[in-house]
């Protein structure tokens, strides 16, 4: 039974609202007639966010034997596929996140076209096709997720953005909801973010040992600057979360500003941006300064407020942390320089610098050995060239039985050939020639250079160091890099 204040209850929007609570979600609803005053009132005392603090509307649960049912009967993404395209509009969004969690899906992808719409998971950060269905089951959908997100049902043109909970069998899920205007009706989006996430530790992340050491080395500092950088999805939050979780002492205070909070890291006071309300990283920025912290993790540096912000915070005694987007590790320091900071700022206040992206890693349950043609070891020679034999000997590639792995795909990896994801890294501590080079407003190519006769490695090194240990194949290497 839902009842429906409307100060002018014969609008188009009314109509529309009651026939979806009515024929897509099976409500009751009555309709009352109101004042302008009393809908002052009752919006006055009822604010979004403590209105949403008590309601059980804003939760999905899929219960242990749905989960149980779909481990025996969902073997691969086929079959998902079947499942979905099967089942009634009232049980499909719970179909759908129910698979989503079998799969390992990270998000979910629902996309209406003309006469049917596709369904996506993003899995090991590749979205995978699942199935494709009937219109009546994305109106369905997309009805629930507004409910539930605490988006408005009658706008259809306008981007939205929400969150509800996923409770699977005691587990939490804040579940980031996006729905988008398209050309044949609103695309959603849904991020899954488990409440019990594990901050991994640094030595858990992929790196190679030399980068490690550079990496705790900087740990130690009190003051100065910390980026990790890399597109979205790239890992640069975990990466920072171990960081985090390698700092957090009882001595000292950190607090982060994060969009959303990802790892909830005990004995460390995490706060949310909210754009809505003006709490910006700029503004939460000054508002966290003012909380006399030690360490202050800034979620991500995307305007110059911020950065400028940030920079005056590690050079104030201060151990800063955030992300920022740049293709490569020596590219950080041209886009600060793009963020109009100047060199003479940067070199003194940046002590490391991270680049990164993440690879599938193979599955072993079916991968599949073979034997690596002459043409590809010599173009792997090339992009190792100038590695120390410590990390890379070349004579290795010379052996012409040399193998290395080939996805193939089996039940255990949904038949997607690969099963989890590992980073691989670009390192550089910002010290004695890099430093000297920023400061002259030296060119990318002439601070990577430094970089590597420092011992860093690229991207493309890394990725190939890992196929020749069998951990991803020839293919990631080719997916995430252009060398």
């Amino acid at each position: 039974d839902v009842r429906l204040g409307a100060v002018n209850p014969k609008t188009d929007e009314v109509a529309e609202l009651v026939k979806k609570l009515t024929d897509e979600i099976g409500f009751e609803p009555k309709l009352f007639v109101i004042s302008h005053r009393s809908l002052k009132l009752s919006l006055a005392r009822y604010p979004k966010k403590k209105a949403r603090e008590n309601l059980d509307t804003d939760e999905v649960l899929v219960t242990r034997e749905q989960l149980a049912e779909f481990e025996k009967s969902i073997l691969d993404l086929k079959a998902l596929g079947k499942r979905i395209g099967s089942v009634g509009p009232s049980e499909i969004l719970h179909t759908v996140m129910a698979g989503a969690l079998k799969m390992r899906a990270s998000d979910v992808h629902i996309e209406p076209r003309r006469d049917e719409t596709r369904l996506r998971y993003r899995i090991d950060g590749v979205l995978q096709d699942i199935v494709v269905f009937g219109l009546e089951g994305w109106k369905q959908i997309l009805s629930r997720v507004k409910v539930l997100s605490d988006l408005k049902l009658n706008i259809h043109d306008t981007p939205q953005d929400g969150s509800f909970v996923l409770k699977v069998n005691g587990d939490m899920f804040d579940i980031r909801t996006s729905v988008l205007p398209g050309g044949f009706g609103e695309y959603i989006v849904m991020r899954l973010l488990s409440r019990r996430e594990q901050v991994l530790k640094l030595n858990e992340l992929g790196m190679k040992e030399r980068d490690i050491m550079v990496v705790e080395r900087e740990l130690k500092q009190s003051t100065g600057m910390i980026l990790a950088s890399g597109p979205t999805g790239s890992g640069k939050t975990t990466t920072i979360a171990a960081a985090l979780g390698a700092v957090n002492r009882p001595e000292l205070k950190i607090i982060t500003l994060e969009d959303p909070i990802e790892y909830r890291i005990s004995g460390i006071e995490q706060t949310e941006v909210d754009r809505e309300a003006g709490y910006t990283f700029a503004v939460g920025l000054r508002s966290i300064l003012r909380q006399d912290p030690d360490v202050i993790f800034v979620g991500e540096m995307r305007d110059t407020e911020t950065a400028e912000t940030s920079i005056n915070a590690a050079m104030t005694g201060h151990l800063v942390f955030s992300t920022i987007h740049a293709n490569n590790a020596a590219g950080v320091i041209l886009r600060l320089i793009n963020m109009n900071m100047k060199p003479y700022v940067i070199a003194p206040a940046l002590n490391l610098v991270i680049a990164q992206r993440l690879v599938r890693l193979v599955c072993v349950k079916c991968a599949e050995e073979y034997q690596v043609d002459e043409k590809r070891r010599d173009h792997i020679a090339v992009v190792m060239e100038g590695l120390p034999k410590n990390v890379f000997d070349p004579a290795g590639l010379k052996d012409p039985k040399l193998t290395f792995l080939r996805a193939r795909g089996c039940g255990d990896c949904s038949q997607t050939g690969y099963y989890g994801r590992i980073g691989v890294f670009e390192v550089f501590a910002v010290r004695d020639e890099i430093e000297e080079l920023i400061l002259k407003g030296s060119d990318t190519a002439s601070i990577k250079e430094a970089a590597r006769k420092d011992g860093m490695t690229t991207i493309a090194q890394d990725a190939y160091l890992k196929v020749i240990d069998k951990v991803t194949t020839v293919e990631e290497v080719e997916r995430i890099s252009e060398e």
